[in-house]
């Protein structure tokens, strides 16, 4: 490192960072919403071995070769920039103490993705390996987020946070778990091919709201259930966090979120799962995701009065 480095202010170096990790965030939640297309187009072993395709690099192409193809370009591609992020960050010792927790939490979620984006193909998709694909897929973008924030936070020289309640503190982690084991209900449903098992809404099979339940029936009903149930602990999220700077605006646009994923999902259904409406699917789920991360960061950085 030379002597510039050494005396430069951490925070322009800060500010500079927080940007490249904003848009590897942003080109993170792209990836996710790709990979939901790749799964709606039936492209998942479109490839069927891996790490390359066909055994070459650069295989012969058609439309969910390419899908597949171009989603593991993608998710090489942004891995690399995560890892040549990280050891520009590593250059600045101020800064990396400050995030190197969240870093080295990153890195760990990117090593389990890569490694369950192999076991989605040697175990030819696999319930448990999709599933666990898309819940890691939301915990490696929220770790980048969390690191943003926390250079952004160091850039503008932020005061310490502002106090905030217990109860808005309870609502939102009520909230994140509801939201965590929803995440993992979508998972099922999608590598199950349970989005179809209740064609119907608000009811579920021939204008029952629960017909004889069992199976896909069954895991459908209960992601729709929960989702009711994310949407009420948000309100509550809402309601105790009024006034708190920080936590308010968060929880107010994760209750939004989550309406329009709500609308989203009835389309879905209504829809027959049309690609593109999956595809939103997946990216407000995503954005709900994060949103409710940053939520739950700014209530846990003040300690309540």
């Amino acid at each position: 490192m030379n002597a510039a480095a050494h005396s430069e202010s951490p925070a322009p170096a800060a500010g500079r960072l927080a940007a490249a990790f904003a848009v590897l965030v942003a080109a993170v939640v792209g990836l996710m919403v790709l990979g939901a297309l790749v799964r709606a187009h039936g492209a998942g072993l479109a490839c069927p071995d891996w790490p390359l395709c066909f055994g070459e690099f650069v295989p012969a192409m058609d439309v969910k070769v390419a899908f597949e193809w171009s989603h593991r370009l993608v998710a090489g591609s942004l891995g690399i920039v995560f890892l040549v992020l990280g050891a520009l960050t590593a250059r600045r010792s101020e800064l990396f103490k400050r995030v190197r927790g969240l870093l080295l939490t990153a890195a760990i979620f990117l090593a389990i993705q890569v490694l369950l984006g192999a076991l989605t193909v040697w175990q030819l998709l696999a319930v448990w390996t999709v599933t666990a694909h898309l819940v890691t897929a939301n915990l490696f973008a929220l770790a980048l987020l969390l690191v943003t924030l926390r250079l952004r936070r160091i850039a503008r020289g932020d005061p310490p946070a502002l106090p905030v309640s217990p109860a808005a503190r309870s609502w939102l982690w009520i909230a994140t778990l509801l939201l965590a084991l929803q995440i993992v209900l979508g998972g099922l449903v999608s590598s199950s091919f349970a989005g179809m098992a209740c064609p119907e809404w608000p009811a579920c099979l021939n204008g029952e709201w629960f017909p004889a339940i069992g199976g896909n029936v069954a895991l459908h009903l209960l992601h729709r259930t929960n989702g009711y149930l994310v949407l009420a602990a948000l309100l509550g999220a809402v309601l105790a966090s009024r006034g708190q700077p920080g936590v308010a605006g968060a929880a107010r646009v994760a209750l939004a979120i989550a309406l329009a994923q709500v609308v989203v999902g009835i389309a879905n259904v209504l829809l027959a799962l049309p690609v593109e409406i999956t595809g939103l699917h997946s990216a407000l789920a995503a954005a709900l995701v994060l949103t409710l991360g940053v939520g739950v960061s700014a209530a846990h950085a003040g300690r309540a009065t």
